[in-house]
Formats: structure tokens, sequence, C-alpha cells
């Protein structure tokens, strides 16, 4: 009993295993391009490299309308069965937010679970500093908890404005949306 038990745990990892890596990453990719221009989301100059267990993005222009947002130099999907992450990394916003916030992003996880399916959570580091943002899909709510950075505090109060500054000197940001 316990053999067969144990059997069938194997293959079922097996299976598991076999539909990540032959899963159509890249297919899948296109599709979530074409699902965002209607938006008004575009992206271009990308090199789309499947991995087997991951999907590799470099290059990547973003385009919000016509107007140039946002440059990535390298995007990694990882889609794995219960858990799965988008890393981003070396993001170069465009200069017209350059009064609101730094321009530079170093990195940003965005990381989603089967297990917490209505919860997407994202860690983001940069010349702002770190961010923590927790969304909420069912309540439609964002939580932004940000620990600034020098050049934030010094050069971006505008923004800053927008947060409440907490006794450990984080700001946090709530909004629905």
């Amino acid at each position: 009993m316990v053999n067969k038990l144990g059997m069938f745990f194997l293959y079922f990892l097996f299976f598991i295993l076999a539909l990540m890596f032959f899963t159509p990453k890249s297919s899948v990719y296109y599709f979530l391009e074409k699902e965002l221009k209607p938006y008004g989301v575009i992206i271009s100059g990308e090199e789309v490299l499947d991995r087997g267990l991951s999907l590799e993005i470099s290059g990547a222009n973003v385009s919000f309308g016509k107007i140039q947002s946002a440059t990535i130099s390298e995007i990694k999907v990882n889609l794995f069965a219960f858990y799965n992450t988008v890393d981003f990394k070396d993001i170069v916003l465009s200069s017209l937010v350059e009064s609101f916030v730094p321009l530079h992003v170093e990195t940003a996880e965005v990381t989603y679970t089967v297990f917490s399916p209505l919860h997407v959570s994202a860690i983001s580091k940069g010349e702002f500093g770190e961010a923590y943002v927790k969304a909420n899909l069912l309540d439609r709510s964002v939580h932004v908890r940000l620990v600034p950075s020098e050049i934030m505090l010094k050069s971006h109060q505008t923004t800053l404005r927008e947060f409440v500054k907490t006794e450990s000197g984080e700001y946090e940001y709530d909004q629905t949306f």
C-alpha cells in the first residue's frame, strides 16, 4: 500500500514538472501582450527566450498610449504550479516622472501563490528606497510600505505627501482601485 502511494506521488510530481516544462510560455507572453494592447500598454523591442521552467525577456520598452514609459533590461517569469514570480531588473522610468520619483529601479519582484489566490505581493528596490506592496484582488485594495532613501526624502517631498508617515520613519499608502 505504501509502495503504491509513493509511486502515485512520484508520477504526480513528474506530471506537474513535465506540464511546467512543456507549457508554451512564450505563447502565453504574446497573448498577454495582445490583451494589454487595448488598454494602451505596448511592449516592444524585447527578446523572448523560453528556458524550460522560466521565461526570460530582455530589452523591453514599455509605452503607455504613445508615451515611452519605461525600459526594462531583464524580466524573468517563473511559472511553477503553486508559486509564481516575475522578477524585473534594471528599470529606467521615463524622464516625465522625474519630478515625482527617481528614475532608476534596481529590482522588483512580483509574487503570486495559489495558497493565497486573492493576494499579490511585490518588493522593489531602487533610488527611491525600498517598497513593499500588497494587493488584495477581492477588496481591490493596495497597501504600500515605503522605506525612503535620502534622494527620495530630499528631492521628492510632493510624492511623500501622499503617504502617511509611521512612527518607525516608514511611509504607508492605501488605495482602492
